[in-house]
């Protein structure tokens, strides 16, 4: 499938029924990779995947984008940017690197970059916001060093790991992005 996106380590292209693989299915069963995400809280199964990527492909308020490495042409994680209001100018980030192998190597800060670019650049959206649990201390550094700032803080909101923990709001406009 053609490249929609492209950066230095990885380009972002489409989502399609053929990403629901078992490596992909096993992404979002596995509690480290799903770990300060809504995704996960209960067992996924393929017919289950095939729907999610099904309903948020046909969804025109929604873009849902593969991230690929550049070097392979693997699939190793997925973003998007949703709940676009046309009147604000707003939208919603989430990002999942499913595989572990890609951690820590600046695939995710690349991907939003792509995603903050075309979301302002060629969306003309003025802001752009995500929730992030704060049990994900690295996504919320990920979100702080592209210039995401805190907007809000629901408290013990959400539980995960036989603990509560807080939900952080953060947002980001077009000349914040570093």
């Amino acid at each position: 499938m053609a490249a929609f996106l492209v950066g230095e380590k990885i380009f972002l292209r489409a989502i399609s029924l053929a990403d629901a693989t078992e490596n992909y299915l096993s992404w979002v069963n596995d509690p480290e990779v799903t770990k300060g995400l809504v995704t996960g809280v209960y067992p996924s199964s393929m017919e289950d995947l095939r729907q999610y990527i099904s309903s948020v492909s046909a969804d025109k308020g929604a873009h849902m984008l593969a991230i690929c490495d550049k070097e392979s042409g693997k699939h190793i994680g997925n973003i998007k940017l949703d709940r676009i209001d046309p009147i604000g100018r707003t939208g919603e980030l989430g990002i999942m690197i499913g595989d572990s192998s890609f951690w820590g190597k600046g695939v995710g800060t690349e991907a939003c970059k792509l995603l903050l670019k075309y979301a302002f650049d060629e969306l003309n959206l003025r802001k752009v916001a995500l929730t992030v649990f704060d049990n994900n201390p690295g996504a919320i550094r990920l979100y702080e060093k592209i210039g995401f700032k805190v907007e809000g803080r629901l408290r013990k909101h959400v539980f995960a790991d036989g603990e509560f923990y807080d939900k952080l709001w953060m947002g980001i406009f077009k000349e914040e992005v570093k």
